[in-house]
């Protein structure tokens, strides 16, 4: 039993038993839950490698006292829709003998940690013609253990801007397509050595079996090891209990290295911290939204102001800062314009693989250049398309940010034109350079499944589309569905040419972009009924090829071909050896 008014600890799970049963509660007081799943996953990640995770505050009270001064209370959240859950509110009279803690101070780490070992995090997945009342558009996704982060981390050619992270939220369905172990099954487990008997068998490596193993142990543990350090008060009312509280709580999220590069910038500047703030929601609020952060911002700046590109506190040195404020209705101009382009150009968020990537086209406008021809504009996709498809700016992306700037201030871009061009002599680490060869082509056929980079290449197909003023979806040639055990298995097919077909639907040979309304009537619907019966079509349709499901393989052989074609034109390059691999 805890000391009156001292510091004490519990286990992880033993608190969560608690909020599971309903005696550990939270007054009106607190704010609703706020935290992403990015928070969560850094909670984990702090975990695993030793770190406090912060001490909390709790009131330990009893029945008669809850009962006698009646506190508006609530129950912790478990499944947790973001944007829509609300804590359930407790009832005014309470029956059960127990002890009874109400958390003054540590709600979001304790919730946290019930959504991650107990339940799930759901969310809105966005984008144009996603409906926030259709709940087929919300998400939801588990806490797991990357299995091949050390791995990923030890390659020398890993992506920079996208670092695997050690836990991740996933579907059920994205685990599988990977390596991954779900984070509620160290629940499972009693002991240490039951857990590394299990991790041994797997044959996973020391590196996992010491997180998975010091993840088990802090979650159990009640000693200081542990993760709940709390403050007990134990006063006899509720108002004692908050003026407690008021005297002995501290702020609570430690301060990241972007907080304290970012405390450096607006240090004496009164206007700086409301001006970025203000800058970010403008950005994020255009066309269909997007997620440009505080890192990537303070990058810019780095970038536009010509100082060494490294998130360091030496590159916000007195110069840089001065000159970051002189120029700030510039920088803001400049990544406006920006912004309004990529709109323009049918980009948002769920489309945008490499926000580093913009940034030489918001330090070509800064510099006095624009974008407002079309030509520009379809020369600043064909770039923003390499640089996602190649990953330019993920790998060494602090080298590609130097030599894009280094060739834009050799030109003089107030009278001269965007091109792709203007950058086919840079060559970045490990001899990446903006030119697309027939080998590119290739990969990209052969390895983009549906999502961000298939969508920026389809994007250079589909150059008559208006892709900032209609919903356009990327929708199977041949359904998705048809694929499915079910479907497919009346084809005879052998078990190796069921998972190739289920492999190359989503695929760009298999892919087209169809307008939102006329993608939901297509769905299911058969290629071949869909052409013949009502009257459509698709780009790049194979002549003389049946669309009947069972000549997939031609179809996907002959639409190959064609879409090669296409792009070794947009961008002039003479083949090689047309074949398709």
């Amino acid at each position: 039993m805890a000391d009156l008014n001292k510091y004490d600890d519990m286990s992880a799970k033993e608190v969560l038993k608690l909020t599971k049963n309903r005696f550990l509660l939270l007054p009106d007081i607190q704010r609703e839950y706020v935290w992403s799943m990015d928070d969560i996953e850094k909670l984990f990640e702090s975990i695993v490698d030793g770190y406090p995770i912060g001490s909390c505050i709790f009131w330990k009270t009893n029945k008669k006292t809850i009962n006698e001064e009646k506190p508006n209370l609530y129950f912790f959240l478990r499944e947790f829709e973001k944007n829509k859950s609300k804590n359930e509110k407790a009832p005014e009279v309470y029956g059960e003998e127990g002890d009874y803690y109400i958390v003054l101070d540590g709600q979001q780490r304790v919730t946290s940690l019930n959504i991650a070992l107990y339940g799930s995090y759901t969310s809105f997945k966005g984008g144009r013609g996603h409906s926030s009342s259709d709940p087929a558009n919300w998400i939801k996704r588990e806490l797991y253990y990357n299995l091949d982060f050390y791995r990923i981390i030890a390659d020398e050619e890993k992506d920079d801007e996208h670092l695997p992270k050690r836990f991740t939220f996933l579907t059920e369905m994205e685990a599988m397509e990977g390596n991954y172990y779900k984070v509620k099954q160290l629940l499972g487990y009693d002991t240490h050595n039951d857990l590394l008997r299990y991790l041994i068998s797997q044959q996973y490596n020391e590196a996992i079996q010491n997180d998975i193993t010091r993840l088990h142990t802090r979650i159990n543990s009640s000693n200081s090891d542990g993760l709940i350090h709390y403050y007990c008060i134990s006063e006899n009312t509720y108002d004692e209990a908050l003026d407690i509280f008021v005297r002995v709580n501290s702020s609570g999220r430690k301060l990241s290295k972007t907080d304290l590069l970012f405390s450096t910038l607006i240090d004496g500047w009164k206007t700086g911290k409301e001006n970025i703030e203000r800058l970010l929601k403008s950005l994020n609020s255009k066309g269909d939204a997007f997620n440009f952060s505080r890192d990537y911002l303070m990058r810019l700046m780095l970038v536009l102001v010509d100082a060494p590109t490294n998130l360091k506190i030496e590159s916000f040195d007195k110069k840089s800062i001065q000159n970051i404020k002189d120029n700030w209705e510039a920088i803001t101009s400049a990544l406006e314009k920006m912004v309004d382009m990529l709109v323009s150009i049918g980009l948002s968020d769920g489309f945008l693989s490499s926000y580093n990537a913009t940034m030489p086209l918001v330090y070509f406008l800064y510099k006095g250049g624009n974008f407002k021809s079309d030509d520009s504009k379809k020369e600043a996709r064909k770039f923003l398309s390499i640089s996602m498809a190649k990953r330019l700016f993920g790998v060494a992306s602090n080298d590609a940010l130097r030599n894009t700037r280094t060739t834009l201030q050799s030109i003089d871009v107030k009278h001269t034109p965007f091109t792709l061009d203007m950058f086919k002599n840079v060559v970045l680490t490990g001899n990446r350079t903006f030119k697309v060869d027939e080998a590119d082509i290739d990969y990209w056929l052969d390895n983009y499944t549906i999502g961000k980079n298939s969508y920026v290449i389809l994007s250079l197909l589909y150059p008559e589309l208006k892709l900032s003023q209609v919903s356009f979806h990327q929708d199977h040639c041949h359904p998705y569905v048809s694929f499915e055990a079910k479907q497919i298995k009346t084809l005879n097919l052998t078990e190796e040419k069921v998972k190739e077909w289920q492999h190359k639907r989503n695929l760009l040979p298999n892919l087209q972009f169809l307008e939102g309304s006329e993608n939901e009537r297509k769905n299911k619907t058969p290629l071949r009924h869909w052409i013949e019966n009502n009257g459509n079509t698709i780009k790049f349709l194979p002549p003389n090829i049946s669309l009947d499901q069972s000549s997939f393989d031609d179809f996907y052989r002959e639409r190959r071909k064609l879409i090669k074609s296409e792009l070794l034109s947009i961008f002039n390059i003479q083949s090689q050896q047309f074949a398709p691999q």
